[in-house]
């Protein structure tokens, strides 16, 4: 018979070797810590996908919209309403706002008062309401930011990732140029759009905050972008600014030049575009630029592009 002395002996010398010494303790968790790192990469990718194909269905959805709205109206929106007035532009709805009945979004249409100016006081709560399909979910400004136009403390206009072709330059120096397909009080119809509505941009991406090398383009540094609403400076009521709803193909898509009135997405490779058949493409930075203003155009009589 062994003693208890013995018996001691073996349980300790068991609890011994079950239980972990730090270097095991420690290699563990260094593996633990490289798998971590590589599936996290994959994971990112994985989310990023899923946020890229969110965006691609917003602009399906614009698609489907815009062709209600033709088909409703016989026209497509305008790319935003301009009417003169001493205090600015006293319209200023844009295409994005529009479009809202054919979004499901008809309830908040009906709370615009659309006889007077979007920055009227009447239209405060409407324009201050942010729209998922109107949000690109990489976009890491726009969801629950605004845009303030120097008015009145309550004259801020929520965020938006999406502008409508204006085609070739420049937005601000020709507002009812009719090279592209929106503009101000434009009245494009379908079978305005004698290039192809493949081969034709109809809405692309921008993101809001500093413009990509965070520099400045005459008096501006940040992209300022709206889902309802081109809006007057109040200090310059001249000035109805057209990019907040349009862009011009002033620079590839993403390019680090780029500025206020050109595209520039979320994501790193690509730019997500509508075309005018309710296609989705995605065009990189590295674009011609010349066949790159040429599908930006309507009636410019180019086809068969490479892009």
């Amino acid at each position: 018979m062994r003693s208890q002395s013995n018996d001691r002996n073996t349980m300790n010398s068991h609890q011994r070797r079950t239980a972990f010494t730090l270097i095991e303790l420690l290699v563990v968790i260094a593996i633990i810590a490289i798998l971590v790192g590589l599936l996290l990469p994959a994971v990112q990718s994985a989310r990023e996908t899923a946020r890229r194909t969110e965006c691609r269905n917003n602009l399906k959805q614009f698609g489907l919209a815009l062709h209600n709205y033709a088909g409703t109206h016989q026209v497509l929106p305008p790319g935003y309403l301009y009417k003169p007035d001493p205090n600015g532009n006293a319209m200023g709805f844009g295409w994005g706002a529009l479009i809202l009945p054919m979004l499901e979004q008809g309830t908040l249409s009906r709370r615009f008062d659309f006889g007077n100016a979007v920055w009227d006081n009447a239209n405060t709560a409407p324009r201050m309401r942010h729209l998922r399909a109107f949000l690109c979910p990489t976009d890491p400004v726009s969801d629950g930011a605004f845009v303030n136009m120097g008015g009145p403390p309550a004259e801020q206009y929520a965020m938006g990732c999406y502008v409508a072709n204006f085609g070739p330059p420049d937005l601000d120096d020709h507002q009812e140029q009719r090279d592209g397909v929106f503009s101000r009080n434009s009245a494009t119809k379908l079978a305005h759009v004698i290039d192809g509505l493949s081969e034709t941009l109809f809405v692309g991406e921008r993101v809001n905050g500093p413009f990509r090398i965070a520099a400045s383009h005459g008096v501006h540094f940040a992209y300022e972008t709206t889902w309802c609403c081109a809006v007057r400076e109040a200090s310059d009521p001249t000035d109805d600014h057209g990019h907040m709803v349009l862009f011009h193909a002033g620079h590839p898509p993403n390019d680090a030049q780029s500025d206020d009135r050109d595209v520039s997405s979320a994501h790193e490779a690509v730019t997500n575009f509508l075309m005018g058949d309710g296609r989705v493409r995605g065009l990189s930075v590295n674009i011609n630029l010349a066949v790159y203003r040429a599908i930006s155009t309507r009636a410019g009589h180019e086809t068969g592009l490479d892009f």
